[in-house]
């Protein structure tokens, strides 16, 4: 949606029609127990779960600066729209030529309401943060979407990052070469992958770009294909699409496309460590063969994505 209605700092204005570019539109569903002004404890961690998305996005799009500032405009719009809404709750966030847009769903028609907190309220101040924070925001006719903007600026974390997302997008990537594939979702899909892999990096692959066993870089191959078709719940007739790079970096990447948007629990399922006698799990096996897990959320759902370093060769 384009915003119709705008609360700016000083004075009401419409915005332009807006270009947009990259984002993408999701929904929290809202748990029974939750009221007007109780968040039950199981919709307690929606706004970390969206917050996770938003710095995956940001990094993806090359916008890592902005990512203080989302966090906590995204929280305390959640936030408001669990306390104050009606049904699930939305977030869809976006860039245009100048902005990154937050749009918050809440289902209910009621028009937000800046409240003047006392000062010992621990309650109150969500929508004075938004509107200190925010470029702009303001909310739709309807009442329905609460929104805010940053602009894009470019800070020096951004220049540290090269202003180059962490998970390239191939089509605009230097690559010395590519492969793409889809695979049906079936039985037999992560061991396709697994194979298609082998023969791929087979075929692509020299000894002087660094790189250690195939074998191991085919299992990294199969433990993101196993990830993607264990917790995308898709049907057996859909597609996975799978992508593999050599790019000019000398870096290897394997990309898994999926459906879902959400990567529960990314942080600990990227860090776990197994106990004494505990079962090693995918994304633990995957590291240890040396790649580098992350992810970020797309207009079709996300990308899991494992980047692999050459290995230091001898002088």
């Amino acid at each position: 949606m384009t915003p119709t209605a705008t609360i700016a700092r000083t004075r009401p204005r419409i915005l332009p029609p807006v270009r947009e570019y990259r984002g993408f539109n999701m929904s929290f569903k809202r748990d029974e127990g939750t009221t007007d002004g109780v968040i039950a404890d199981p919709d307690r961690a929606v706004p970390r779960r969206a917050r996770v998305i938003v710095r995956a996005g940001l990094r993806y799009w090359g916008w890592p600066g902005l990512i203080e500032s989302a966090d906590v405009l995204v929280s305390e719009l959640v936030t408001n729209a669990l306390e104050h809404g009606a049904g699930d709750v939305g977030l869809r966030v976006y860039l245009t030529d100048t902005h990154l847009l937050i749009e918050v769903r809440d289902g209910s028609h009621e028009l937000p309401v800046l409240r003047k907190a006392a000062p010992d309220d621990e309650n109150g101040r969500g929508l004075f943060l938004v509107r200190a924070i925010s470029d702009q925001w303001g909310f739709s006719t309807d009442g329905k979407t609460t929104w805010c903007s940053l602009p894009l600026v470019r800070r020096n974390d951004d220049m540290e990052h090269g202003g180059v997302a962490v998970i390239p997008d191939f089509g605009c990537a230097a690559t010395r070469w590519i492969q793409k594939d889809q695979f049906p979702a079936n039985r037999h899909i992560v061991g396709n992958a697994y194979r298609f892999t082998r023969v791929y990096l087979h075929a692509h692959l020299s000894p002087d770009d660094g790189f250690g066993d195939i074998e191991d870089l085919a299992m990294i191959g199969r433990v993101l294909m196993a990830n993607a078709f264990a917790h995308t719940c898709v049907p057996e007739y859909a597609v996975i699409t799978m992508e593999w790079a050599l790019l000019q970096s000398g870096e290897l990447v394997f990309q898994v496309h999926d459906g879902r948007t959400e990567f529960p629990d990314f942080d600990k399922a990227v860090s776990w460590e197994p106990a004494e006698g505990e079962q090693p799990r995918g994304l633990w096996t995957a590291r240890r063969l040396g790649a580098e897990i992350s992810y970020a959320p797309t207009a079709e759902g996300k990308i899991v994505q494992a980047l692999i370093k050459p290995c230091a060769l001898p002088v």
